[in-house]
């Protein structure tokens, strides 16, 4: 994948900028080797390079959790070794990927070896701060693909993890994400289910730090439960302090959930495509107001793809769908599947007609990036990954024609 840039910014991304998490980051990372092993065309080669990973991060997690001792000289030889491990390890990992079937799986391990190598780069330069930042945010891509598909394998380690003393201490918003990075999903909703309650937590900001989409993405999306998160988000519809608009996304929600929950299981390509025409149909009050159209639609295509066999044709219609939700609900501009969900689409099947809708809202989105007040600043890498995917449709059209 060629591109990365900054969209612009939204309630998650404001969470990822004002949480003041140290060494989360790479404790999510510590524990992502299920999700991303899942995948992987060598599951047992995969695990031994987790396991070298996890023997680094032992080593450095400590020292991130504290900013004098991180950028402390004494420690500078031991921490680079365990980033350089890290990112030797990642590289690995993204090459595992790119040899599988799954797009999305191989864009966030090209992700996360793309930001081990500018963490270490950024130590090795003595950019600490930066260095912490990065390693914070490398959560995002912890999250993004454990919440893809559910997968309960190695829970032990990860409870384990979430029982140390250092993390049982710390606040449950930050609790609440680590364990969705670490597949505790559980232990996960208990926290914002307690946070959507408690009157120490206002709901601006529940609202604002997005751990509603949070709740509802591991409810709907990795659990397909839709009787627990109905129940809860009724109970929180009564709280004084909600607005009037969130209101009303909450009064779709529940209504969403109960009658997604009464049509489950919901599967297949063609259940995925019909319900993202449901929630575009429904665009005038706003994305938030189909978050669980959306999310549902997620998890029913992502588990279509993950059925399919490799070069079956219907990728590319569920890829370019999975494009769709993520354009509209994505994490957060850090870790954007949107672009390679579309690149896949087009790859997948370049003569289709999916193909040119899948180009259309690639470039748009691509092209919106890089705008604003001084008009469009398109880096010259980025127009060429569009041309050469605009001329493969081309000629794949033109040899369909001949």
């Amino acid at each position: 994948m060629r591109v990365r840039f900054v969209r612009p910014i939204d309630r998650r991304s404001v969470r990822r900028r004002l949480a003041r998490w140290t060494g989360i980051g790479l404790a999510a990372l510590l524990l992502a080797a299920p999700a991303l092993r899942a995948a992987e065309p060598d599951p047992a080669q995969t695990r031994r390079i987790m396991g070298q990973v996890f023997a680094a991060l032992q080593r450095v997690l400590p020292l991130s959790l504290d900013e004098e001792r991180f950028a402390d000289p004494a420690r500078r030889t031991e921490i680079q070794k365990a980033l350089h491990t890290l990112a030797r390890n990642s590289g690995t990992l993204a090459a595992h990927g790119e040899r599988g079937g799954d797009r999305g799986f191989a864009f966030l391990a090209s992700s996360l070896a793309r930001d081990a190598n500018d963490i270490e780069r950024r130590y090795a330069a003595g950019h600490y701060r930066e260095s912490r930042f990065l390693l914070q945010e490398l959560t995002e891509t912890c999250v993004a693909c454990h919440a893809r598909l559910p997968d309960e394998r190695d829970a032990d380690l990860s409870a384990r993890f979430m029982k140390e003393a250092e993390i049982a201490e710390l606040p449950l918003p930050e609790r609440a994400q680590l364990a969705m990075a670490t597949r505790q999903f559980d232990e996960a909703l208990a926290a914002q289910e307690t946070m959507f309650a408690s009157p120490d937590f206002d709901v601006s900001s529940i609202d604002l730090l997005g751990y509603l989409n949070d709740y509802l993405e591991v409810c709907v999306r990795v659990k397909g439960d839709f009787d627990r998160p109905a129940r809860v988000l009724e109970v929180f519809a009564q709280r004084p302090d909600v607005r009037s608009g969130l209101r009303e996304d909450v009064g779709y929600w529940v209504a969403d959930l109960h009658e997604l929950g009464a049509r489950a299981p919901i599967e297949g390509l063609e259940a995925g495509r019909a319900l993202v025409e449901e929630a575009e149909a429904r665009s005038p009050h706003g994305e938030q107001s189909s978050l669980v159209r959306y999310y549902t639609a997620s998890g029913t295509l992502n588990r279509f793809v993950a059925g399919l066999p490799a070069g079956d044709p219907r990728a590319a219609e569920a890829y370019y769908w999975l494009g769709v939700i993520e354009s509209r609900v994505g994490r957060s501009f850090w870790v954007s599947q949107t672009e390679p969900y579309l690149e896949a689409a087009i790859r997948a099947a370049p003569g289709d007609p999916i193909a040119e809708r899948s180009y259309t809202l690639l470039e748009d989105f691509v092209v919106s990036g890089y705008s604003g007040s001084s008009g469009e600043h398109v880096p010259d890498d980025v127009k060429a990954w569009l041309e050469e995917l605009a001329a493969l449709i081309a000629r794949a059209q033109g040899e369909d024609r001949s």
